[in-house]
C-alpha cells in the first residue's frame, strides 16, 4: 500500500502571479505549485487544488501541504484574500490578529472571499474539465464552506457543481442566522475534516476546539471524515512553511489529505481502501482518534 506521507515521485516547481477580477475591482496574488512529469513516465494527474488562508495569511500559507500534494501528482494554487491577508495585520502579535479578528472576520469579508473562490475556479475551469477541489484553513476553511453549499441567510448560493471535494482544516460554525442542522445541509460533497484537542480560537471567549467539530457533525455528506489529532494545534493545522510541528501529527496529515485527494479526485481504488484502512470506524472513541462516517 502507498506510503502517503512520504513524498511523491513527482519534482515541484512554482511559480508565483496575480488574477485581476475586474468586475469587483479586486487583484488577487497567487501562487501555484505545479507537479512535473518524470521523463517518459504516465502523464501527471489531471486534477487542481485551491487554497484559501487563514486570517492574516498570504498566498504562502499552507506551503507544507500544497508541496506535498503536488510531489503526489495534484497541482495546487494558493489564493491570497486582501482585507483579511497579512497586510491587513498591523504587527506579528497576537495582540493585532485578535484586532484582526475583531475587524476582518465580518460578513462582508467572508462575501469577498466566497467570491474570490469562485472567481478562482473559474480560472482554474479555463485549463479542461479537470477535478477541482477546494482545500482552506481557518477563515478559508469557513470560506470554502460557503462554496460547497453552507447556508447563512445572507449571500448564499447553491454549492458550485464544478468542486468534487474539499479539505477544511480547523473549520469552524461561527456567525450564521440558521439552525446548524439547515446550516449545513447543503453540504452534501465529500469532506475531511482536520482539527485537535488544542485547535481553539484566538485568546478568551473565541471558539473552543470542540466546535471545530460542528461543521462535520451537522454536513450531509455520505463521505464525510473528521481526523482530529491529540496535541495538535491551530498554527500546526495553518501548515506554513518553517511553523514548528510534530513529526508524527504531520505525517499522519499529509497522508490522510493525500490519500482522499486521490480518493475523490484521482477515483484512485488504492487510496480509497487506505482511507478505510487507516481511519477508524464511528464507534472509536471521538475524543483522540479519527473518525470516519
Amino acid at each position: 500500500m502507498a506510503d502517503f506521507a512520504a513524498p511523491g515521485p513527482f519534482a515541484v516547481v512554482t511559480d508565483e502571479g496575480e488574477w485581476h477580477d475586474a468586475a469587483r475591482g479586486r487583484t488577487l496574488r497567487w501562487r501555484h505549485y505545479q507537479p512535473q512529469a518524470l521523463a517518459g513516465g504516465d502523464p501527471v494527474p489531471a486534477a487542481r487544488i485551491i487554497h484559501s488562508h487563514g486570517l492574516g495569511g498570504t498566498r504562502a500559507s499552507g506551503e507544507r501541504w500544497l508541496t506535498h500534494w503536488a510531489s503526489w501528482g495534484i497541482a495546487a494554487t494558493a489564493v491570497q484574500h486582501p482585507g483579511s491577508d497579512g497586510e491587513a495585520r498591523t504587527s506579528d502579535s497576537p495582540l493585532a490578529l485578535r484586532h484582526l479578528l475583531r475587524t476582518a472576520v465580518d460578513a462582508n469579508q467572508l462575501a469577498d472571499r466566497q467570491r474570490d473562490l469562485l472567481f478562482a475556479v473559474n480560472c482554474a475551469a479555463k485549463n479542461g474539465a479537470v477535478p477541482i477541489g477546494l482545500s482552506g484553513h481557518s477563515f478559508g476553511a469557513a470560506s470554502v464552506l460557503r462554496v460547497i453549499g453552507e447556508r447563512r441567510g445572507r449571500d448564499d448560493i447553491p454549492a458550485d457543481p464544478r468542486v468534487t471535494a474539499a479539505i477544511l482544516f480547523s473549520p469552524s460554525a461561527r456567525g450564521g442566522l440558521l439552525p446548524l442542522g439547515e446550516r449545513f445541509a447543503g453540504v452534501a460533497l465529500p469532506c475531511l475534516h482536520l482539527t485537535g484537542s488544542l485547535d481553539s480560537g484566538i485568546g478568551p471567549g473565541d471558539i473552543s476546539a470542540r466546535e471545530r467539530w460542528l461543521p462535520y457533525l451537522h454536513s450531509a455528506s455520505a463521505h464525510k471524515w473528521l481526523l482530529s489529532q491529540e496535541g495538535a494545534t491551530h498554527p500546526e493545522l495553518a501548515g506554513d512553511a518553517g511553523s514548528p510541528a510534530d513529526p508524527a501529527r504531520a505525517a499522519a496529515l499529509r497522508a490522510a489529505t493525500t490519500a482522499f485527494w486521490h480518493a475523490f479526485l484521482g477515483q484512485d481504488a488504492a487510496a480509497a481502501t487506505w482511507l478505510r484502512a487507516h481511519l477508524p470506524q464511528p464507534e472509536a472513541h471521538p475524543e483522540n482518534t479519527a473518525m470516519r462516517r
